[in-house]
């Protein structure tokens, strides 16, 4: 039996149904706990509903992603080790250029007008978020912050993985919650996967970016933990420690963990996908600190292999 409870945000983009997408994503972490942390997968796979998967994105697409799109690259993903192929193609000075120009764009904003139509359209989804257009940002974090405050309800540990932007809307209603509600519950573990979080178009609307000194920032998160994978063009700036830096000096935050050398080599029906949240959830490194994170006693104290460490 385990007392944690894993909350996952997504980012955006048309998701499949939620049922469906959960199922698809909790096959993909069991899958990556199995071969990292065996007992934490056996612990989870006897309570599936401790993952919760906070469905955000029909507030802006109307109709859900054909699941079937992604079925084959995640039979793959599961079964198939990186090829060469993936590592060239990561690797490749086309990606390395795109990785530059985005991150142009990123500093001038000007530039991002230049963009291509898929891009824009994507920035202009961020922008609808950020500036709560019609109330939507607001409706998005009211669903996280009711998993975290039923989580928080059940005295459940909470280890919430917040994924692209939905990284930034986990951020933004941990900053409502401790600093605009007074909540005193804490996230145990926060995990943020192709984070945008240090990006100039994010951090200009951040939730407390207007603040200064603590105010500016959550008071609820124990232990943070970022992973970005190579090629990765939504993190463009990959590091979230050095730009989070002052929580730590603050103490709001006991550590902030980057790893930055992941290779992402997910191949989905539009080809290789270095962002995507399946290719996240199943690196090893990952698996190891959510599986510590499950096998933990309620108590708090780590128990079979994570206590002989």
């Amino acid at each position: 039996m385990t007392d944690a409870r894993v909350i996952f945000v997504p980012g955006l983009a048309p998701k499949p149904a939620a049922d469906v997408y959960r199922a698809q994503l909790f096959r993909v972490l069991l899958a990556a706990l199995q071969r990292a942390r065996p007992r934490a997968a056996s612990i989870l796979a006897a309570q599936p509903d401790a993952f919760v998967l906070v469905a955000w994105t029909h507030f802006f697409y109307p109709a859900d992603r054909d699941i079937s799109l992604d079925l084959a690259g995640i039979d793959r993903l599961l079964t198939q080790e990186a090829t060469t192929e993936d590592r060239r193609e990561i690797a490749s000075w086309s990606r390395r250029i795109d990785f530059l120009v985005r991150t142009a764009g990123d500093a001038v904003p000007l530039l991002a007008r230049l963009a291509n139509s898929a891009i824009r359209a994507q920035l202009r989804d961020v922008t609808r978020y950020q500036r709560d257009s019609d109330g939507i940002g607001t409706r998005i974090r009211a669903l996280v912050r009711e998993a975290l405050e039923s989580a928080w309800a059940a005295g459940a540990r909470v280890l919430l993985i917040g994924h692209s932007l939905g990284s930034v809307i986990c951020y933004d209603t941990l900053w409502d919650l401790s600093r605009e509600r007074g909540a005193s519950p804490r996230v145990d573990l926060f995990m943020t996967l192709g984070s945008p979080l240090a990006t100039h178009v994010i951090r200009r609307r951040l939730r407390g970016t207007n603040e200064r000194g603590g105010d500016a920032y959550p008071r609820n998160i124990a232990r943070w933990v970022n992973f970005t994978a190579r090629a990765d063009t939504t993190a463009l700036q990959p590091r979230l420690e050095p730009r989070f830096r002052e929580m730590l000096d603050l103490g709001l935050v006991e550590s902030i963990e980057d790893h930055v050398d992941l290779t992402n080599c997910f191949r989905g029906a539009s080809g290789l996908n270095t962002h995507e949240a399946y290719g996240y959830l199943f690196q090893r490194t990952l698996a190891e600190i959510v599986g510590e994170f499950i096998e933990r006693a309620p108590n708090g104290a780590p128990t079979g292999r994570a206590a002989a460490r």
